[in-house]
């Protein structure tokens, strides 16, 4: 053997020269690996951190108030409606316009002279009253016998307790009486009685009937009733921003939850869930009647559960990989962020590979 070895020393040496430069280069390749981050980058898969789906719910646009009036017999025979339907009104615009019959006057009259009879009997029973107190203390003041005095005194507490019972009648009569009077002034003086918006918006016209207004005034102003299911319910906020969209995609306004009813709605058909509504306040008001999407921005962030490691991920920053610690937990299976790190960053997925590796 080392009579070969004499005999070829320039394969040897050639062999060894080799050897040695792959030595030399792979430990360079390591040194320069550990200087260059950017070459731990190469191989790993990353997740970007993406943005949730919105909560979608349904919603309608209704208006915020609807005024409804009904006929007034007690104002008179209606004698002309003075709006249309579809018309826009403002507060004090005249609706309706009444006139006060006859018979209604001599009703009114009646009443008068009722009240004043009974004002007037009030008045007697206070007098006749007043004049058994005053004899009661005469006939006091002459007695002398103890026992009889102390008769007429309780005679007279008993009157006196009378006394303030006819007080309080005379009283409540004058009051009627001036309710009747003040009553009957107002019907001579306004033989039309106008009925007046009491808020701005459009006529409505309806019916005659006794149980449905002559027309409503719908205003202008609207708002979003919406719509969330049992499943869903715990996810609504009051104050939450949310976006509304017309089905059309024609509209898009903002608005913010004011209320959440805490009843469900009572339904006929035989769902297995409940349906509770809530409301919508516009940032700007759309059609009334309008079926409208209500979408509620998810703010929740997930990321697999392979890229946490103790505690923390890998951030990939331009050509370096950043350790930042975050804090998470577990819904409904995900690993869902609560802290560290925000939409568009990028994890890598394995982080556990990586962390052997560094």
């Amino acid at each position: 053997m080392k009579k070969k070895l004499q005999k070829k020393p320039f394969i040897f040496i050639s062999i060894s020269i080799i050897v040695l430069g792959i030595i030399v280069t792979t430990i360079f390749s390591i040194v320069l690996m550990f200087k260059n981050p950017s070459s731990k980058n190469k191989g790993y898969s990353f997740y970007t951190i993406q943005k949730e789906p919105d909560y979608l719910f349904k919603g309608t646009v209704t208006a915020n108030t609807t005024t409804d009036y009904t006929k007034n017999t007690a104002l008179g025979e209606l004698s002309k409606i003075d709006v249309i339907d579809g018309q826009k009104v403002n507060i004090g615009d005249i609706l309706l316009t009444y006139t006060s019959s006859s018979d209604d006057l001599s009703s009114q009259e009646f009443e008068v002279k009722n009240s004043k009879n009974n004002l007037s009997n009030a008045k007697s029973d206070l007098l006749e009253i007043t004049n058994k107190d005053v004899d009661l203390r005469s006939k006091l003041s002459k007695v002398k016998d103890n026992v009889e005095k102390q008769e007429i005194t309780n005679q007279i507490e008993n009157n006196n307790d009378a006394w303030k019972t006819a007080q309080r009648s005379v009283t409540a009569a004058e009051l009627v009486l001036d309710q009747a009077q003040n009553s009957l002034n107002n019907k001579i003086e306004h033989q039309t009685v106008s009925v007046t918006s009491k808020t701005a918006g459009t006529v409505v016209m309806g019916t005659e009937s006794e149980t449905s207004p002559l027309l409503s005034i719908v205003s202008q102003d609207t708002f979003v009733q919406g719509e969330v299911s049992e499943y869903d319910y715990d996810i609504l906020k009051i104050n939450d921003s949310v976006n509304i969209e017309t089905v059309d995609l024609k509209r898009k306004v903002t608005g913010k939850i004011s209320s959440i009813s805490p009843v469900p709605e009572k339904t006929n058909d035989t769902s297995s869930f409940s349906i509770y509504k809530f409301k919508v306040i516009l940032d700007d008001s759309l059609q009334n009647g309008y079926t409208v999407q209500i979408h509620l921005p998810n703010t929740n962030l997930y990321i697999p559960k392979s890229a946490v490691k103790s505690g923390s991920v890998y951030v990939k920053d331009g050509n370096t990989i950043k350790k930042v610690k975050v804090q998470t937990k577990d819904s409904d299976g995900r690993l869902q962020i609560e802290s560290g790190v925000k939409v568009g960053d990028k994890l890598i997925k394995e982080a556990t590979n990586y962390v052997n590796r560094s």
